[in-house]
């Protein structure tokens, strides 16, 4: 494997991994915002 393999490969996992974590906070963000205001009203 060359270096460039290599560095692509690395910047492919790294797009990857930050793209799944925008996902995640996506789906969680909602949620935290839901319960906020559900013991808001209490």
């Amino acid at each position: 494997m060359s270096g460039w393999t290599f560095f692509f490969i690395l910047v492919g996992v790294v797009f990857l991994t930050s793209q799944l974590f925008r996902v995640i906070d996506a789906i969680e963000r909602p949620a935290r915002h839901h319960t906020r205001r559900r013991t808001a009203l209490r």
